[in-house]
């Protein structure tokens, strides 16, 4: 389980900052773009779970899309809005200082992006933890989800609800490692 969610997590992540930057700053791109993920991303990734697995020809690549998606479209929506509204006295000051191309994004933009990004990460990650529970429990065959799936068939309840707590104790522990992460990335708030 926790594998499936750190890949997708790292997929989700880094695409989701670069198509964000790239959708947030080009206006074309973004009038054609952003509209559709804003009727796309509200589906909530349990919705489409069941055709993904039955579409994607193994359960671990359906698992590690859904739990993609579940991440990205938080991440890129993000990223998009900061970018679009970045300060306007930041960008003269980066036009004064005549920065340009990868100064400006490594300088200026991505450093204003990371604090809303690792903000969105709890509740996006929450949901993702949610969706690769969900996935396992409809035809995985070890995991959280599974586990807690399988037992339930099978009437042992203790076992149940050990899995139950086993899985708000990794939501929470994650939740803290992701706290920590923000405290030391985003020095400057």
């Amino acid at each position: 389980s926790m594998w499936l969610l750190f890949l997708a997590f790292l997929f989700a992540l880094l695409l989701g900052i670069i198509l964000g930057i790239v959708v947030g700053w080009v206006k074309p791109i973004r009038d054609v773009v952003f509209p559709i993920v804003k009727v796309i991303s509200p589906i909530p990734p349990v919705v489409y779970t069941p055709y993904v697995v039955a579409l994607l020809p193994t359960f671990w690549s359906a698992q590690e899309l859904v739990i993609f998606i579940s991440l990205f479209f938080g991440v890129f929506m993000n990223v998009v809005l900061t970018v679009t509204n970045i300060d306007p006295k930041l960008m003269e000051s980066a036009k004064t200082l005549n920065m340009k191309g990868h100064i400006f994004l490594f300088n200026i933009l991505l450093p204003y992006c990371v604090p809303g990004v690792v903000r969105s990460l709890n509740v996006s990650l929450s949901t993702a933890f949610m969706v690769l529970t969900s996935a396992e429990m409809l035809g995985a065959t070890k995991g959280l989800g599974w586990f807690v799936k399988y037992y339930a068939d099978f009437v042992d309840y203790k076992r149940v609800v050990a899995g139950i707590i086993v899985i708000g104790i990794v939501v929470t522990l994650l939740n803290a490692v992701l706290a920590l992460v923000e405290k030391k990335l985003v020095k400057w708030r």
